[in-house]
């Protein structure tokens, strides 16, 4: 079914892009909107490769003391990496201090792709590597990123409430119908997307959406498909099922969705590149000269005033929503310097595991970093992914000082 173009997403006088990498659309005449909306996106269908084709792989990374920097094996060559070792070595630092049973934190540069940290540690299984690049858990509330971006697309309104009832740990078939005797809580998409609202996302999908438009909108965004870099990435699978609840479950958070800290960073960095993906790059220069090996070409994923209201619901979750408490406690420069996000939590019984994410960006107005933490905690546990994150956020602002409106920044002297 076809939507009307909203008129929060299309100004009257025409719909302006970034212009990236589709072309720039022509306004759209009275009564085409909803042609308009359709064609668009169709073209973000096509913008994303079903067999994208992979950069030449780096062999083991490993420190280099002579040049202070990180690099690996590239053919018969040597590759000199992106990676920032300092920063690297901060953060695997905190995963250790907070003795994670297994954690990872990823930053990367939204605008050029550039890994500046693939962090990680386990304390339960201390010989394991490549966490940063496994899809260890479940993407959980995560995954409303995509949840929401299908139904803004679909023509529903950030302000539009939903009331309901229960929901907040998990979810029931009946829950999906109103119930006025019961629902005395009403909350917009918008609220529901800070706070994580798990029954307002299921209601909201199950009226606006179906399982085949939510998988298209979670492969633009990465899922079921393998991402171009130059080691390789663990599939994050979204399993998304035909049935009513179990996609409105899905929906929500609570389905067979799998996410690698590496994909997580992509996705907060779609929204801070105003919709457009850049692929990850690790490789910085080559030994003997030479271009390093292509990441492939930036591509849209989201038309640019839906990644203008992801990128606002994802500020309020800072300010007022799930990372609100973790964020309030920033020290240093960050504490002048807005940061957009989303949490997502949940827990597997047998065993216990409990998982949490943060994904997000700062500046939040004019982003130069994006990030992703997760953090696998056992019953006793010393912190979860908010708090990793931001002190993640702290060591990277404290040699890197925004300027006062984030439009720059500035190495700080040491």
């Amino acid at each position: 079914m076809l939507h009307r173009v909203p008129s929060w997403l299309v100004p009257a006088s025409a719909l302006v892009l970034a212009g990236l990498v589709l072309p720039r659309p022509s306004s759209p005449g009275t009564g085409a909107a909803s042609s308009s909306t359709a064609s668009a996106q169709k073209k973000l269908a096509a913008a994303a490769p079903a067999a994208p084709e992979l950069p030449i792989r780096i062999g083991e990374i490993a420190f280099d003391e002579a040049s202070g920097r990180y690099v690996a094996p590239l053919g018969d060559r040597r590759a000199t990496l992106t990676l920032d070792p300092g920063l690297q070595d901060r953060l695997e630092r905190a995963l250790d201090t907070y003795r994670v049973p297994w954690g990872a934190t990823v930053i990367i540069e939204p605008s050029t792709g550039r890994i500046l940290a693939l962090a990680e540690h386990s304390r339960a299984e201390p010989g394991r590597r490549g966490l940063s690049l496994a899809a260890l858990a479940p993407a959980a509330s995560i995954f409303k990123l995509v949840t929401a971006a299908a139904l803004l697309e679909q023509g529903t309104h950030p302000d539009e409430e939903v009331c309901y009832h229960g929901g907040k740990h998990r979810l029931a078939p009946k829950l999906l119908a109103d119930d006025p005797r019961r629902d005395h809580r009403c909350v917009t998409l918008a609220s529901a997307f800070g706070h994580s609202t798990n029954v307002v996302f299921a209601k909201l999908a199950d009226r606006g959406l179906d399982a085949e438009r939510l998988r298209a909108t979670a492969e633009r965004f990465l899922f079921n498909t393998e991402i171009p870099f130059a080691h390789p990435v663990e599939i994050s699978r979204a399993d998304i099922p035909d049935d009513d609840f179990g996609f409105a479950n899905t929906a929500a958070g609570f389905g067979g969705v799998k996410l690698s800290p590496l994909h997580a960073a992509l996705l907060a960095a779609i929204v801070a590149n105003d919709g457009v993906l850049v692929p990850p790059v690790i490789v910085d220069a080559v030994e003997g000269g030479g271009p390093p090996p292509s990441a492939g070409d930036p591509r849209r994923v989201i038309e640019e005033p839906v990644a203008a209201e992801l990128a606002r619901m994802m500020r309020s979750t800072v300010t007022e929503g799930t990372a609100r408490r973790a964020f309030s406690r920033a020290r240093g420069p960050l504490r002048s310097i807005s940061v957009a996000g989303k949490t997502g939590s949940l827990a597997d019984a047998q065993p216990y595991r409990d998982y949490s994410w943060f994904v997000g960006y700062a500046p939040a107005d004019k982003p130069q970093i994006a990030i992703a933490t997760v953090v696998v905690n056992e019953r006793l546990w010393h912190a979860r992914a908010p708090t990793v994150a931001r002190e993640a956020l702290e060591a990277y602002f404290a040699t890197h000082v925004a300027s006062a409106k984030g439009a720059e920044l500035r190495t700080a002297s040491r």
